[in-house]
């Protein structure tokens, strides 16, 4: 990956880095200020240096920065729109956070939501930690265990990269609240299909969105998952 600095101003992005994103942003509909833009540079500066010695994220040596706006950052945004909206997001988990996503790119524009990165990884817990003092992430604490051992209750539960949905829904279900919602981060709808398929699970409680991440040519679902019989 290139070792070209993000660049650093008012603005905290700038270069290359910071049209990709502020329009990705404002295709998401998701407000920004200069002190946001700031701690995405130094969350993604100190995930480049950590990434180059241990592989948290895989990207390509041509596009590796540009992939990691579109394909994690604005990734991770895209559910901004439906959580955002939700009047119950006080507290929310981000389960299996790894390099911080999507936990870290929602923390920072939803200030008004605690959020609890759970990442069983020492090496990767040590880096969220880093960067959650770093950036100064106030409403993010950082939790090294497995989901199985989590005994919080959320509001919220999200979650990238977890598949087949059927494999760990129990336990995600588990951690929350009554009343709350799970969100999965998915692909293309007819294997969102297959996963919901193969759980024994209420049709009431499902709610499949499709999303557009900014210059990302490929379908994305949100799975919305509700402990009652609505998942709206």
């Amino acid at each position: 990956m290139p070792d070209k600095a993000w660049g650093r101003g008012d603005a905290g992005l700038s270069g290359e880095a910071l049209p990709l994103l502020s329009e990705g942003l404002s295709q998401l509909g998701v407000p920004f200020a200069a002190e946001q833009f700031n701690k995405l540079r130094v969350f993604l500066e100190e995930l480049e240096r950590w990434n180059r010695k241990y592989g948290f994220v895989a990207l390509s040596d041509q596009a590796g920065r540009r992939e990691l706006i579109v394909r994690h950052v604005l990734d991770s945004l895209s559910a901004w729109p439906t959580v955002s909206a939700l009047v119950h997001r006080k507290h929310i988990a981000d389960v299996g956070s790894g390099a911080g996503f999507p936990g870290i790119p929602l923390a920072v524009f939803l200030p008004d939501s605690r959020f609890t990165l759970i990442e069983p990884s020492a090496r990767k817990t040590a880096f969220l930690q880093n960067v959650a003092i770093l950036a100064r992430l106030e409403n993010i604490e950082i939790a090294e265990a497995r989901l199985e051992a989590v005994e919080t209750r959320f509001d919220l539960v999200v979650f990238r990269a977890f598949s087949p949905l059927s494999r760990e829904l129990p336990a995600l279900l588990r951690i929350l609240e009554p009343g709350g919602l799970l969100i999965a981060y998915k692909g293309k709808r007819a294997r969102v299909l297959e996963e919901l398929a193969a759980v024994d699970l209420d049709p009431q409680r499902v709610r499949i969105v499709a999303v557009q991440v900014p210059y990302l040519e490929e379908e994305r679902h949100l799975v919305v998952v509700s402990t009652t019989s609505s998942a709206s």
